[in-house]
């Protein structure tokens, strides 16, 4: 039985182009600190970390420290999510289990880098062609910039 339901909007309701970033961290029983770096399409992120809590319980039998580092609106929330994951790749952590999420973790991260990457983020840094993406996606980026860049002659965006 269900606790709570969540609202259904209209299905003719066109999706919205921003979304969430975050960043977790775990501190393991053994006293390992991993961070997860993942996105949701909605404002729902608190859910988010929940599910991935109850997902590593169910595994491990136990839940770990967890705290919400950063938890940031964003356009194109899947193209950043790859674009950071490729930028950690090298310090990724294998679970002996896996659960849900349980492939976006990394270990040994100086994580006032990891934000302050977050936080001064240059979406100019997707379009570079590194990563591939949908033509609706370049859309979005370059409409969101060029809208900022005619409002405050700024480039950050303005959200």
């Amino acid at each position: 039985m269900a606790f709570y339901t969540r609202a259904q909007g209209d299905v003719s309701e066109k999706p919205s182009k921003y979304g969430r970033l975050y960043v977790l961290k775990f501190t393991l029983d053994d006293g390992t600190v991993l961070h997860k770096v993942g996105m949701c399409n909605s404002d729902r992120s608190t859910d988010r970390m929940m599910e991935i809590l109850r997902d590593f319980f169910i595994k491990y039998r136990y839940v770990p420290r967890c705290e919400m580092r950063r938890d940031k609106k964003t356009i194109v929330p899947l193209l950043l999510e790859k674009h950071m994951h490729s930028l950690l790749d090298e310090w990724s952590y294998s679970f002996d289990k896996k659960f849900n999420g349980s492939t976006e973790f990394f270990s040994d991260i100086d994580e006032s880098i990891l934000l302050d990457y977050l936080d001064n983020f240059d979406y100019r840094e997707l379009l570079r062609g590194k990563d591939s993406m949908n033509l609706v996606d370049y859309e979005t980026i370059t409409e969101e910039l060029r809208l900022d860049l005619g409002n405050n002659a700024t480039d950050e965006l303005p959200f």
